[in-house]
């Protein structure tokens, strides 16, 4: 089944449940890649190298979409922690992975 992490991150007041999405390259030469994690109220977009992530729990919507991270006002970048990191590379699903109702990653 999909995993999720429980973040909390700039000034959110309460942690959130998330998703993580398989990895994704831009540019293979980035090393980790990045990820892209969806909850309730918190998108982002992080750079796994680094720890840097584009976060907006700010969208005024209950689910949250990849178009909350362009050109949308409470876009922040934050610097996660290690063990933040550490949880969702630990959540991230990899290939053969199945992740509800028999669908499995490729």
């Amino acid at each position: 089944m999909i995993k999720r992490v429980t973040l909390k991150v700039g000034k959110m007041r309460k942690a959130d449940d998330c998703v993580v999405y398989p990895e994704t390259f831009l540019d293979p030469s980035r090393g980790e890649g990045l990820r892209f994690v969806q909850g309730e109220r918190l998108v982002m977009l992080v750079d796994m190298s680094t720890g840097k992530a584009k976060a907006n729990y700010r969208t005024g919507s209950g689910n949250p979409t990849s178009w909350h991270l362009i050109n949308h006002p409470g876009i922040e970048v934050v610097q996660l922690t290690e063990e933040q990191v550490a949880a969702i590379k630990d959540a991230t699903p990899k290939s053969g992975d199945k992740i509800g109702g028999g669908v499995f990653v490729a």
